[in-house]
């Protein structure tokens, strides 16, 4: 009796083990599938996360491109700057791949990169976007990694789901909002300013070296221009009228005729030179800004900075080093009594964006020639709300993402 159970036994377990090798077949074929659409699946996650980012980054630069310096001259061309804005849409797009594929935009008007603004209808005063060319704010972009345009995604596993190659698309909206209020610097970033003060306007009428004359009456000379192919300034004209600095010479600080139509601002530096220099290069530091509460808003009220008339040494040095280079600056009406230190203050009432021409070094004062200039930085703060009346800023824009 005994040997027969040993046989049944070991005949049992045989039949067992044989059963169970068409289940564990089945079960691994099974997870395999799984495992390979998991794959096909998670390859797909992170081809459309890199195509939105690729279709984010164009949307920026498009709308970055619409509000340009041509904005400033009396020929401004619409239909050309509007050209100009879809190929950089996608020129970027260009740049990027998704997966290793790369990313394809169609700058033909009517395809892939829609331009226009935002408006409230009469109906519901539900916001719509109108596509114009006439006074944009608005750039949306379609980004495409499609059979259609020769550049599908490669899929892992074509026998288990039956194709090949996946089609995906990116849509993302980029606005730019010159109600500008203030300027915030972001953590990683500093706001493009610097702590340069311009006179906006004077009681005396003699006083014609003014922004108000100059740059908003356009009676400011014509003599240079950018060159963007080769990013440098160039004699010639533009089409945008320029403004001549001139700091207040030692020993004119009393003689109000005789002062100087601009000023280095202390924004958190207590107008330490090293401080002055590093914030002209560099821009202002949300640390700078402690003092406002990592903010500088004017929707307030004027601002009064302590301020320093006398521009000389280092500080003229780095204001010749950022030639052709734009940047925020602050506009004053009025300004303290004049000291002989040079220390005074300045009322600030707007934030304006120039670029800089020409520096003519001196060791005892600063002469340089700005013209305004138009900039997108996403540090600037903006009144978002729809139909506000607050006066729109020329040079300064808030650029971001509204998708």
């Amino acid at each position: 009796m005994k040997v027969l159970k040993r046989q049944f036994d070991r005949t049992l377990r045989h039949t067992r083990r044989g059963s169970l090798v068409p289940a564990v077949a089945i079960a691994i074929i099974v997870v395999g599938t799984c495992l390979a659409l998991v794959l096909d699946s998670l390859w797909l996650e992170t081809a459309s996360l890199e195509l939105q980012h690729g279709c984010d980054a164009a949307a920026l630069a498009a709308a970055n491109e619409m509000v340009c310096d041509e904005l400033l001259t009396p020929s401004a061309n619409s239909e050309a700057i509007a050209a100009r804005v879809r190929q950089q849409a996608a020129n970027i797009a260009g740049h990027n791949t998704a997966t290793g594929k790369p990313i394809i935009i169609n700058p033909t008007p009517g395809t892939d990169v829609a331009i226009g603004r935002v408006v409230v209808t009469d109906k519901g005063g539900e916001p719509v976007f109108l596509e114009t060319d006439s006074a944009p704010s608005s750039v949306v972009v379609l980004a495409h990694c499609d059979r259609r345009h020769g550049n599908p995604i490669s899929l892992f596993f074509p026998h288990l789901t039956g194709h090949d190659t996946a089609n995906i698309v990116a849509r993302s909206e980029a606005t730019v909002n010159n109600r500008v209020v203030g300027i915030r610097p972001l953590d990683d970033a500093p706001a493009p300013a610097m702590p340069l003060g311009i006179l906006e306007i004077h009681s005396d009428p003699r006083r014609t070296d003014t922004w108000a004359v100059q740059i908003d009456g356009r009676q400011g000379q014509d003599n240079y221009k950018y060159n963007y192919e080769e990013n440098k300034v160039e004699l010639g004209s533009d089409g945008i009228p320029e403004i001549v600095l001139h700091s207040t010479l030692p020993g004119n600080e009393e003689e109000e005729e005789k002062r100087g139509n601009v000023q280095l601002v202390d924004v958190g530096t207590h107008l330490r030179t090293q401080e002055l220099v590093r914030q002209i290069k560099q821009g202002w530091r949300w640390q700078d800004l402690q003092k406002y509460g990592s903010e500088f808003r004017l929707d307030k009220g004027p601002i009064s900075l302590p301020s320093l008339e006398h521009i000389e040494g280092a500080s003229v040095d780095a204001l010749g080093d950022m030639l052709g280079k734009t940047r925020i600056v602050v506009l004053y009406r009025s300004t303290g009594r004049g000291l002989e230190s040079g220390r005074t203050h300045a009322v600030v009432q707007r934030l304006v964006a120039v670029r800089v021409l020409h520096v003519r070094k001196n060791n005892s004062s600063l002469e340089m020639t700005v013209q305004p200039t138009v900039m997108a930085t996403r540090t600037a703060l903006a009144d978002d709300t729809t139909g506000s009346a607050l006066l729109a800023n020329p040079y300064i824009y808030r650029l971001s993402l509204t998708y």
